[in-house]
């Protein structure tokens, strides 16, 4: 299973004060619920895109349940599940500003990431609903400004997606997804 946790660095700082290794696992498991059972079981390793657009290798925190053996690991708040590019350059492209030079760096993949949540809305607006505040008329609407209005962010919108809805604004992944009995 995987968590998105609040992180106010960015992937640098996040690299050199080795960030995580100061996650703290939640009190109760995700996917079965039982309290007290989630123990360190090591990282896993996979890339992001820096403040100029470069990939970086970040290490993420993997903790292990004893009630139900599986495991979940806590993805920092800059990065999305199974992207490559950052939170704020994914932000930046769906603000309008592309003259940054991280948003022109990856501007063929953020288009595929715009297309994709794009086709993916109507399914998210149902699954939703009016859980983060009315969705725009006949939910055909466009999905950033009503999750920027909700939420603040994109970083916050993704957080609240995985935690809440078990969902992402790309898909919904077998990650997010409680345990099956």
């Amino acid at each position: 299973m995987q968590r998105i946790y609040a992180c106010e660095l960015s992937p640098e700082q996040y690299i050199e004060s080795e960030t995580h290794r100061q996650v703290r696992a939640e009190t109760m498991c995700p996917r079965c619920g039982r309290s007290g059972r989630l123990h360190r079981h090591g990282v896993y390793e996979r890339g992001i895109t820096g403040g100029v657009g470069q990939v970086l290798r970040v290490l993420v925190a993997r903790f292990l349940c004893l009630g139900c053996g599986r495991t979940v690991s806590y993805l920092p708040g800059f990065a999305l599940s199974y992207r490559l590019v950052a939170v704020t350059t994914v932000e930046a492209s769906l603000d309008g500003r592309h003259d940054r030079r991280d948003v022109q760096r990856w501007s063929d993949l953020l288009r595929d990431y715009r297309r994709r949540m794009a086709s993916f809305t109507p399914r998210l607006f149902r699954v939703v609903g009016c859980g983060l505040g009315r969705a725009p008329p006949g939910a055909g609407g466009p999905l950033w400004p009503w999750l920027k209005e909700a939420c603040g962010s994109l970083g916050s919108a993704a957080r609240r997606l995985v935690a809440e809805f078990r969902i992402s604004v790309f898909g919904r992944y077998q990650c997010h997804q409680p345990a099956r009995p």
